[in-house]
């Protein structure tokens, strides 16, 4: 019969080939049912695909694909198989083939994870084979390798697992692979030796967890060129073994300071295969302190990790073996006791008595929180707080380079965010917020993104760059406003990323909607995990100036369940925290923009809102913010305004250097509780422009706003209106006075004599005054008036831009 090379499609029936050769390359599709007869002839095809069936009766097949193809069919009836070409000739039906295999290039997989290839040396490069199949946890590769005679006599050969981003294990045969047949068995299951390669990442069933990719791997110090080498392998699943519980690898210190973090780290046994999972093990420490107070602290999952400068970015690596980890911060002196209570997820609980915690040192406890007698304010150890900063949410933004033309910061990780901060400390600023938006310091995102693994697990590169951040920020005197979720998390408008959560169904989550993060028990769930890790590993830190739940959360779709929503999360942060950080949420727009549900939940201790304006007043939004009728001082809480400077899609340069001026006193004067924090930071910092921060701290070096309230001061220049606040209290005046079109326009502006500041009634006696450039942050000029009584007008030097004072009661 003439050779036929075109494509076949056997529909139905029988094909019979009546002679050898009668087939000559073409693709053949079997139908269901159908049957190519070989009748032991040899037949040569290109693609065989469909789901019927060859028999060879005693045959040779040969086929020659360099793509992958699927056939779900069978081999029957003897004889020989050849494969040629680079493709993957997989047969999904059949465990494997026990005839003649005559493997020529390429390879062919069988079902029951069973793969022959033809490697090609590539010595004295490493020459990598991975295998098609997704298995996780304990897993064994037989193989059997068909050596050739021309293949260098030093072969070495070994397994691996991987995961999706490179993280890498192996193990290796001993001795070389001289040519002929070798079999060799690798287990690779937590109980092995693997070896982390390049990190110093130990092997563990986490590891095996996250790693689902397995393969074999050859090498030689010599040229392989033009020599393959046959592998048969089979990759198959197996069962951990299950041990005696146990904490092992326990490290403490049995003394400590007061003020300072104390930890205890362990290894549970057996491990978990997700130690970010509450469900799957917990470990917690009871301490009793010399007050008896017992305190319940979480323990967290730690993957010890070294950073790297490497010039334009900051490498983060594994640096030894996971384990968990109890960080305390004590907070009195004296004999603490620690128990340990361990839970595993079959039930098993094993507890253990520490010997006592002996901590020096005297009581110490320099938190930030709301003051307990005027809780419009913050107070820390030394008293009253006010704090001075500017919000650095990420290391670059591109909106402000749109907008205002700066450079993107390159992204060094905490490196730069260093730099960042002792750049604001040194300018007199002491408070940044961060936001943990998985392109910044996140933790749980979706599994192909560098370092993330999907929800419900955590990345440890970011978490150690977060413990750089805050152990840095705390060394230059900076409290960080950190941000748990962006709004971006939770939006499928503003700024959206729900497409890319790791709680989308799409990316292997269980919930379809973005406002189900707010209502599904699974999603709840998730958050619940999230926050106790949180609290396990930065509640002790007193760089923490609180926890914001959201970021501009009425962006997300959260809807009417925001108040709920806020009431479970308030209450479990509460709990969790030991320590008492304050917590918060934010909105965008303006004080008119919060959910009042929301803010008056007495879980929720500040709020944090934008003052972005379309061509109006700033002065006069920050002053409504608090004082308005429909303004937020109702509540009674510290108001921190988070984002401002012109708009949200910036202004000209000279009127935000205007506002970043003249906020922070205006915000002093009007009953804030801190400083607002610019939007425009890469502005600031590229250009210099950090002075403002120095001004207004030197201004209020010693000062107390507590018990004060603020008042409308109608102060003239030359006649001209001015805005005029001041901050009263019995005995003291805080007072500050600005050119209204020079903070709407910026720039330079010409000076006003004849500043006339009238106080209003004033009881007899002296009392002191001081003048203060408000752009330097120094006294102008101080001097002492002997007041009769009544009307007080303050008649100060020439007002250029703004100006500050201060008056004072004397004895």
């Amino acid at each position: 019969a003439d050779a036929f090379a075109g494509a076949i499609t056997v529909a139905s029936g029988v094909l019979r080939c009546a002679a050898a050769g009668a087939l000559a390359g073409g693709d053949v599709t079997l139908r269901a049912g159908t049957v190519l007869d070989l009748g032991g002839h040899a037949q040569r095809v290109a693609r065989l695909a469909g789901d019927g069936s060859v028999a060879l009766q005693g045959g040779e097949l040969t086929i020659a694909v360099d793509d992958d193809v699927v056939f779900a069919g069978a081999l029957t009836g003897g004889g020989s198989l050849v494969k040629l070409g680079d493709g993957t000739m997989e047969f999904s039906a059949m465990q494997g083939w026990d005839g003649p295999l005559d493997l020529r290039g390429g390879s062919i997989g069988f079902a029951g994870n069973r793969l022959v290839v033809s490697v090609p040396l590539r010595s004295p490069l490493v020459s990598r084979v991975e295998l098609p199949w997704r298995i996780s946890g304990d897993r064994h590769v037989a193989v059997r390798v068909q050596v050739p005679d021309a293949a260098p006599d030093d072969l070495g050969l070994g397994a691996f697992v991987c995961d999706r981003h490179g993280r890498w294990f192996q193990r290796t045969r001993d001795g070389v692979l001289a040519a002929g047949s070798h079999e060799a068995f690798f287990a690779l299951t937590a109980a092995e030796p693997l070896r982390s390669e390049p990190e110093r990442m130990a092997w563990s069933p986490e590891a095996g967890a996250l790693c689902d990719r397995s393969g074999l791997f050859l090498w030689s110090a010599h040229a392989g060129d033009g020599v393959s080498v046959a592998v048969d392998c089979r990759l198959s699943a197996s069962t951990p073994v299950a041990g005696a519980h146990r904490l092992l690898d326990l490290g403490w210190s049995p003394e400590a300071r007061t003020g300072e973090r104390w930890q205890l780290a362990c290894r549970p046994d057996p491990y978990p295969a997700n130690p970010y999972d509450p469900a799957s093990f917990t470990l917690e420490a009871l301490v009793t302190g010399p007050d008896g107070r017992e305190l319940s602290i979480p323990a967290f999952h730690d993957q010890p990790m070294r950073g790297a400068d490497r010039g334009d970015c900051e490498e983060v690596v594994a640096d030894g073996a996971a384990g968990f980890r109890v960080r305390l911060r004590p907070r009195l002196p004296g004999s603490h006791r620690i128990r340990l209570i361990a839970r595993w997820a079959d039930g098993t609980q094993i507890e253990s008595e520490l010997p006592p915690l002996v901590v020096d040192g005297e009581p110490w406890d320099d938190y930030v929180r709301v003051d307990a007698e005027d809780r419009r304010f913050f107070r820390d150890a030394r008293g009253f707080h006010w704090p001075i900063g500017l919000n650095i949410r990420s290391l670059n933004d591109v909106r402000c380079q749109e907008t205002l033309g700066t450079r993107l910061t390159p992204d060094r990780g905490s490196l730069a965010y260093a730099a960042y901060l002792d750049r604001l400390a040194a300018s007199g600023a002491d408070a940044v917020e961060i936001w943990m938006a998985a392109w910044n310091l996140g933790l749980e995102w979706r599994s192909d993104w560098r370092g993330f693994h999907g929800q419900g697990r955590y990345n440890e590169g970011n978490a150690w760059r977060l413990d750089q951040v805050l152990d840095h920020a705390w060394r230059r005197g900076v409290r960080v406003n950190l941000v748990i979720m962006n709004h971006g998390q939770g939006s499928i408008g503003n700024d959206h990323e729900w497409e890319l959560s790791p709680y989308n169904r799409s990316n292997g989550g269980r919930i379809d909607t973005a406002a189900e993060l707010f209502t599904d028990p699974w999603a709840l769930a998730g958050q619940e995990a999230y926050r106790r890790y949180l609290c396990a590993r930065w509640a002790d830190h007193p760089a923490v100036l609180g926890w914001k739940l959201w970021s501009e959360v009425n962006l997300t779709q959260a809807g009417a369940n925001v108040v709920p929503w806020h009431e479970r999360a308030c209450a479990r942060w509460a709990a969790l925290d030991i320590y008492d950080h304050p917590i918060t949420s934010h909105w965008a727009g303006d004080y008119t923009s919060p959910d009042r549900g929301v803010v008056a939940l007495p879980g929720l201790d500040y709020v944090c809102i934008d003052a972005y304006h379309q061509g109006g007043s700033l002065p006069d939004l920050i002053e409504a913010s608090t004082l308005a009728g429909n303004g937020l001082a109702q509540y009674g809480k510290p108001v921190l305004v988070t984002e401002y400077g012109a708009s949200w899609g910036a202004g000209p340069s000279d009127q935000i250097a205007a506002e970043l001026a003249s906020t922070p006193f205006v915000a002093a004067v009007t009953g804030h509780g801190g400083s607002p924090m610019l939007w425009w930071y890469e502005w600031v910092d590229q250009g210099e422009r950090w002075a403002p921060y120095g001004a207004v701290r030197r201004f209020l070096v010693g000062e107390d706003l507590r018990g004060g309230a603020s008042r409308r001061l109608p102060a003239t220049a030359e006649g001209v209106q001015l805005w005029c606040r001041c901050w009263q209290k019995p005995g003291r005046i805080l007072g500050y006075a600005l050119d209204t079109a020079w903070v709407r326009r910026g720039g330079p502006a010409g000076a006003h004599a004849q500043l006339k500041i009238p106080l209003g009634a004033i009881a007899a006696g002296s009392v002191a005054i001081e003048w203060w450039d408000a752009d330097r942050g120094v006294v102008l000029d101080r001097a002492t008036i002997a007041h009769p009584g009544g009307d007080l007008v303050l008649a100060g030097p020439p007002l250029i831009r703004h100006l500050a004072f201060k008056l004072t009661r004397l004895p």
